[in-house]
């Protein structure tokens, strides 16, 4: 897709200007400014006067080098030792990167009429830090094995502590796993057992770790259970995110598809950090559920049911193939590509009086597809195992995207979603476009901290500021824009992705800001970039990493392709924006004024009037 004739640099706004508000010629867009409107709501704080802020204070270190930031009033110079800082902000965030010497190294910071002087001594050891509890006790989440494999424990407690850990009424020693220099300091503690004997799948409950360190004991417990599956019992779990990846093999080099939530498979084989699964490929443990109790997890299929979806306003969006049986909720593997659509329905079977149903169904109602064809799956002794449908497109209409669900007394769902109809040359050129809008993290999580420190905007602040500028950029434009969240409140990746799915979006994009340690010189980081999973976000984010940095000066870093979960929608292209680095001081303050998420919410807006062009 061409990023032709509607760009221009951050401020004015281009053709879109001229075409939302039905003016005839595009010079009319140079005197339209819509910046107070766009950004009324934004109110991030940022100092402007001399404060450092890493370090806050004199401190001993063994690093050879060492970055040092802080905020500063932008009217007025500001030098370290003299020299002035080039790496400032708008805002007055800078940051320095400086070499050390043994022994004491003064730096002298002058901002106008204000000086604040530090000492940073690097030394062969620096003051050692130590802690009191135990901390990061495995398992974080619900997770199994078979009897007879080992149960891996592990934990972070003081070291010099004494650390047993309980499972299942079994009692552990654990181990240090390596002398320190200091008594006290975090020190990794592990151990193991073999799993003993049980009947069907037992939940042993959370492992108990007790310490004993200087006279006290206290126990504490693991916020994951422990779950058991006998010899010759099968071994369940049932997905529960929204949307997970499933890997090529246990070390995770690359993933193969997206299994939604609800699925359930049986597990064949235990690794560290996940199972493989009976239907094929490698799922973390993390994002699936053990489960204590036996539950269908293969579908015989009585019926199916084909139609056209509509909205609640009326409108199609899309088209429904439902297949009904029992209550089983099978993992699947499915993709699409420029012949059409193909599912393949694991541990699934359906007679051909099914399949020739859904071929007349689709030959009579459907406006996507042409015809279905059904592969199937033996076992080794002949038995079915599971079907393959491929819906092959008539080439008339575009397939937008599609989205496999779970009905809930199961069954299963396969939508085809219709191209949205936009018209850009419409005095409002994305009207019927349905877009979420993400702000990333929010409430407890905060994200990324910023070069002023967590008193001033955070990476969860400057997202909501953005998010809905570009909300009111779409809307101007007359896409109906929906927000994850408006405010700073706590939501799950689930939530971001199920409310995304309800609201029947056509695009997905969220805004995040990207970040570096600050061990390295993090001025040299910048930059934006945009993460894609399905092969129908690429253009998307390969546009809006081109939008954004033409817009805001910064580095197009380019789209690049990426697992993150709110990435795995399948029915919509969606996105991952990371828009610029937190630590770099020069992003920053871009990102957290009113001019550059003026800039970024114009960025987004044509960027997305450009991927239909």
């Amino acid at each position: 897709m061409k990023l032709g004739g509607i760009f221009r640099r951050a401020g004015c706004l281009a053709l879109t200007a001229a075409v939302c508000l039905g003016m005839g010629a595009p010079a009319g867009a140079a005197t339209y400014n819509d910046f107070d409107y766009i950004t009324s709501h934004v109110n991030l704080r940022v100092p402007g006067s001399l404060r450092l802020t890493r370090p806050s204070g004199d401190i001993s270190t063994t690093s050879a080098y060492y970055f040092i930031t802080g905020d500063s009033d932008p009217n007025s110079s500001l030098t370290m030792n003299g020299e002035e800082i080039t790496t400032r902000g708008v805002l007055g965030s800078f940051g320095v990167y400086v070499p050390l010497e043994g022994g004491t190294n003064t730096f002298t910071f002058q901002n106008g009429g204000d000086t604040q002087t530090i000492t940073i001594t690097r030394g062969s050891t620096a003051t050692a830090t130590t802690i009191s509890d135990v901390r990061s006790m495995a398992p974080t989440y619900d997770c199994a094995t078979f009897s007879g494999e080992t149960i891996n424990l592990s934990c972070t407690a003081p070291s010099g502590a004494q650390v047993t850990a309980t499972v299942g009424g079994r009692r552990v020693q654990l181990k240090q796993a390596a002398v320190t220099a200091y008594e006290g300091v975090p020190a990794s503690f592990t151990g193991s057992t073999v799993a003993g004997e049980v009947s069907g799948t037992r939940n042993l409950g959370p492992v108990t770790y007790t310490m004993t360190y200087q006279g006290r004991t206290t126990s504490y417990q693991s916020a994951g259970d422990v779950y058991l599956t006998g010899s010759g019992s099968t071994l369940l779990v049932q997905v529960i995110n929204a949307a997970t990846s499933l890997y090529k093999d246990e070390n995770w080099s690359a993933f193969i598809e997206t299994p939604k939530g609800g699925g359930v498979d049986a597990v064949v084989e235990v690794s560290r950090n996940s199972y493989r699964l009976a239907s094929g490929g490698w799922i973390s443990k993390e994002s699936v559920q053990p489960l204590s109790q036996a539950v269908p997890y293969k579908l015989d299929v009585q019926e199916a049911d084909f139609s056209v979806y509509e909205t609640a306003t009326g409108g199609d969006y899309g088209e429904t193939l439902v297949l009904t049986g029992n209550e089983a909720k099978p993992m699947f593997r499915a993709y699409m590509d420029g012949t059409g659509l193909h599912v393949k329905l694991c541990n699934t079977t359906v007679d051909e009086r099914i399949v020739e149903s859904i071929r007349s169904q689709v030959a009579e109602k459907s406006r996507l597809f042409s015809t279905v064809t059904a592969d199937f799956g033996l076992s080794s002794r002949g038995t079915p195992t599971d079907v393959t449908l491929h819906f092959t497109l008539t080439g008339q209409q575009d397939l937008w995207g599609y989205d496999i669900s779970y009905g809930e007394n199961g069954g299963v769902e396969i939508y085809a979603k219709y191209t949205p109809a936009v018209n850009l040359q419409s005095s409002q050129p994305l009207k019927n476009l349905v877009v979420m809008v993400d702000a990333g993290h929010g409430g407890t999580d905060p994200g990324a901290i910023g070069i002023p420190g967590t008193d001033s905007a955070m990476e969860k602040d400057i997202t909501l500021a953005t998010a809905i500028a570009v909300q009111k950029r779409l809307e101007s434009l007359g896409a109906t824009a929906y927000l994850c969240r408006s405010d700073d409140s706590d939501l799950s990746m689930n939530d971001r992705m199920t409310m995304t799915r309800a609201r029947d979006a056509d695009l997905f994009i969220s805004l995040h800001c990207n970040s570096v340690g600050y061990a390295q010189n993090a001025n040299t980081a910048k930059g934006a970039e945009v993460y894609y999973y399905e092969d129908i976000a690429a253009p998307l984010a390969s546009t809006l990493s081109a939008t954004l940095s033409d817009y805001t000066n910064r580095t197009d870093r380019g789209a690049k392709r990426s697992n993150y979960r709110v990435t795995l929608n399948t029915f919509a292209p969606s996105v991952l924006v990371e828009m610029g680095f937190l630590t770099n001081p020069v992003e920053y303050d871009s990102m957290a004024s009113k001019q550059g998420i003026y800039q970024t919410a114009n960025a987004i807006g044509d960027g997305v009037l450009a991927f239909f062009r």
